[in-house]
């Protein structure tokens, strides 16, 4: 991994498996009894070299807290909170101390939070930042509204409307049982389409349309909905069908 020091520029730096680092004689030792320069064993089983190593002590009770670096990431430790793990795997990024993404660790904010409420409620991305942040500059809201159009952000504007929908004994199970009703109304009516387009904005709502944000636990739902859906769309071909060889001939066409 390379890293770009302010105070030396492009440094280069391995990480080896454990395996690995035996075969080529590494000396490491586990990352809470490492020093600043220093191979250290991760949770995981990765060595790394510890780049720096910073004590912190509060000023409240003088407890002691200990920052890590290595290339991989950084973590603080405190002794009060033994089972603190430090990882190499799964992170995207050694910008930040949980490995996510920066966008992702501050859509957990208590703000981002509010805006994703306000962007469920509300189809206007100027509205909802109105609501939270009140009056912002040009560039702020541009980088708000650029933010909101991310996956990560779609994602918990999704949570946020499944709640609301949920808070009004609207959930998953209401939608598939509209959309049996809805089948029901395209066999008698011979009219889908006002049903249909309600009952995706609901299914789009859950994360049902997409196959890999349904849990496990809802996968028998999102199967069944799709069938619905199947269902319908014959249902409507059918009936599309029907009136095209009902369609009158006029004279000129004989």
């Amino acid at each position: 991994m390379t890293i770009n020091h302010k105070d030396r520029g492009p440094t280069h730096y391995k990480v080896y498996k454990k395996n690995e680092a035996i075969v080529d004689g590494i000396d490491f030792v586990h990352w809470k009894d490492a020093n600043e320069g220093d191979w250290a064993l991760t949770d995981d089983d990765y060595v790394a070299i510890i780049i720096k190593k910073k004590e912190y002590y509060t000023k409240k009770d003088n407890q002691k807290s200990c920052y890590y670096r290595a290339p991989f990431g950084y973590i603080m430790y405190n002794s009060k909170y033994p089972n603190t793990k430090f990882c190499a795997g799964g992170r995207v990024t050694n910008t930040t101390m949980s490995g996510k993404s920066w966008l992702e660790v501050r859509c957990g904010s208590e703000d981002y939070k509010d805006l994703a409420l306000w962007a469920a409620l509300t189809e206007d991305r100027d509205i909802a930042i109105d609501k939270v942040y009140g009056s912002v500059s040009a560039s702020k809201r541009r980088k708000l509204r650029r933010h909101m159009r991310t996956e990560v952000f779609k994602s918990m504007k999704r949570d946020e409307a499944q709640k609301l929908l949920a808070d009004n004994l609207m959930d998953a199970d209401y939608f598939v049982n509209l959309m049996k009703d809805g089948i029901d109304m395209a066999k008698d009516k011979k009219d889908v389409n006002a049903i249909r387009g309600f009952v995706n904005d609901g299914m789009e709502i859950h994360g049902m349309k997409d196959k890999e944000t349904v849990t496990t636990t809802d996968r028998i739902e999102a199967v069944q909905t799709k069938t619905l859906i199947d269902n319908i769309n014959e249902e409507e071909n059918k009936l599309i069908a029907t009136r095209k060889i009902e369609k009158p001939v006029s004279d000129e066409e004989e």
